[in-house]
């Protein structure tokens, strides 16, 4: 038993090492998912049309360089200019990372604009204290 116990316990333990798990969605296509061992999660909000696309990835550090991020904004989604093309005009996203499982819930844009542009939960009077 006490064997048993402990194997459950160095299990318990190591599975948080291996990633979160994310909702992945991606409008184009209408397909859902639930992406498993993820090192960060991802939403995309495309301003123009209002589709949102969502993912989790790993972290790279040739990849994460590239990100074109401000961290010292404090700030969960960041307005940005996207070309997905190189013949294409730039579009106008928001861009999402966030780092507890299943944090990038595939709200609405129109849910996404009124939280205020961010996928942090929003306390409610419920919750307050005073």
């Amino acid at each position: 038993m006490l064997r048993f116990l402990t194997i459950v316990l160095i299990l318990n333990l190591a599975l948080p090492v291996l990633g979160i798990s994310c909702y992945g969605y991606n409008a184009y296509s209408n397909t859902q998912s639930v992406q498993h061992n993820k090192s960060f999660c991802t939403a995309f909000y495309e301003v123009a049309n209002g589709q949102g696309t969502f993912s989790g990835a790993d972290r790279d550090p040739v990849k994460t360089e590239k990100l074109k991020w401000d961290f010292n904004l404090g700030k969960d989604c960041q307005m940005q200019k996207h070309r997905l093309h190189e013949d294409e005009e730039f579009q106008i996203v928001y861009t999402c990372f966030c780092f507890t499982p299943m944090c990038n819930f595939p709200f609405s844009y129109k849910e996404f604009e009124a939280r205020g542009f961010t996928l942090a939960p929003k306390p409610s009077k419920i919750d307050a204290i005073w």
